[in-house]
């Protein structure tokens, strides 16, 4: 009988390890969750940083860029909120409000090679993919939406113009006209859809004309008289 309190004692001491090791346990899976939760928000973070890197030296408006720096600092700013102890976040929040801070419109006209306008059409159509599907954390009116929605369509609109009209009028110097005739059917087929709504889009369009309206009599042996246009 002298030996129960003992054995009473070793239990409760027995019980209570299993107890703190169960509450261990639980804030331990607690904390890997969050962790896990800032990772999936960092990836995410790190696809918006990479469309905003692809988008350097391109004719981008400079508000599509705002819009995803402060995207960016949104999902940091959720991040912390979720685990404030996860190593480095307080560095990734402030060094996203300095990018955004540093954001400023494009000065100069670029003019971009074949490749560079690849790259420039994949990533407005990335942001407007995002911007239709409301995949941005960052607040934004519907207003707001749709005119940034136009402005980089006119923008790649324009980029597109002014490569496809100039390697056309390239290529007819050099005699190589099937090339020049399918830049024309490219211009042909991008501007048309856009001139019942944008009268710049139907001046460009005026524009490119007798450059491919002589191409294409070239082509077909024929002769026509279409001047030179002013740019050439």
């Amino acid at each position: 009988m002298a030996q129960m309190p003992l054995f009473i004692v070793i239990g409760g001491l027995l019980i209570l390890t299993l107890i703190l090791a169960s509450i261990a346990q639980r804030y331990h899976d607690y904390v890997e969750q969050r962790r896990l939760e800032v990772k999936r928000i960092l990836m995410r973070v790190s696809e918006v940083e990479d469309l905003v890197r692809r988008m350097v030296g391109l004719p981008v408006p400079v508000e599509v860029v705002q819009l995803l720096r402060q995207d960016i600092l949104a999902r940091l700013q959720i991040a912390k909120q979720i685990y404030a102890g996860y190593k480095g976040i307080d560095s990734m929040i402030l060094g996203a409000r300095t990018a955004l801070a540093q954001v400023k419109p494009t000065t100069h006209t670029v003019e971009l090679d074949y490749l560079r306008m690849q790259q420039l059409t994949r990533a407005l159509g990335e942001m407007l993919w995002l911007l239709k599907g409301g995949r941005l954390l960052t607040s934004i009116t519907e207003e707001q939406r749709v005119q940034l929605m136009e402005k980089m369509t006119m923008q790649r609109a324009e980029t597109l113009y002014n490569y496809h009209s100039r390697e056309a009028a390239h290529l007819e110097k050099l005699n190589q006209l099937h090339q020049a005739h399918w830049h024309c059917t490219q211009l042909d087929s991008l501007l048309k859809p856009l001139i019942p709504t944008h009268q710049k889009v139907e001046v460009w369009y005026q524009e490119m004309q007798p450059i491919c309206e002589r191409i294409a009599a070239k082509l077909s042996g024929t002769q026509v008289d279409v001047p030179p246009s002013e740019s050439e």
